[in-house]
């Protein structure tokens, strides 16, 4: 075992619930993904494109930068768990109470951006948000999606952004800018949703 495996291994606190399951939100990789398009066959999303070392490495300075800046952002969200390759993040209401969980998948992390979809407070997959709890950006443009595997964020720096707008905005030449940033990223979705809201599951 390597130096940093054993050193994110003792950062890392694993809490879950007795029913919850590892990789609940698998990352979906489409069938033809335009990320790489040198990539023609079908990847499997329990593959690892990227050697795990180094992955974990880039997965390792993420939770840095959580750890360093997240209490800035503590009555807006807080890290629930972590476990290689994902972070859950409690997203709580105006009120402090958990509204959703969003889920960060880092697999292939940084060959490809994290896949984000959002978890129900007890760690279910989320079908349908109610729309009135969907805030709009300045243009009206919804960044949720929603698809037959739940519900996932659609802006600069997740994998569906960059997967679908792959000629306006090639993740290789973006992934080390700000808006790849993760706590940017994490706030900007979060951004998304009305807190305020508490009806905001259908």
């Amino acid at each position: 075992m390597l130096v940093g495996e054993v050193l994110l291994i003792q950062r890392i606190r694993i809490n879950l619930p007795p029913n919850f399951q590892q990789g609940q939100i698998p990352l979906i990789i489409q069938g033809h993904s335009n990320i790489d398009r040198r990539r023609h066959f079908r990847i499997n999303a329990d593959h690892l494109l990227l050697d795990q070392n180094v992955s974990k490495t880039y997965f390792n300075k993420v939770i840095d930068e959580l750890e360093k800046k997240g209490g800035l952002y503590k009555n807006i969200w807080k890290i629930k768990d972590i476990f290689y390759p994902n972070i859950f993040i409690d997203i709580l209401s105006t009120k402090g109470k958990t509204l959703l969980i969003l889920s960060l998948n880092f697999r292939n992390y940084n060959y490809f951006p994290p896949q984000v979809g959002f978890l129900t407070p007890d760690g279910k997959l989320i079908k349908k948000l109610n729309p009135d709890a969907i805030i709009p950006d300045d243009q009206g443009i919804y960044h949720l999606i929603k698809h037959n595997q739940g519900v996932w964020a659609c802006t600069p720096g997740t994998y569906e952004y960059h997967d679908f707008y792959f000629d306006l905005d090639r993740w290789e030449l973006e992934r080390y800018g700000s808006t790849c940033n993760i706590i940017e990223l994490v706030n900007r979705i979060i951004g998304m949703i009305d807190r305020s809201n508490e009806k905001i599951l259908l």
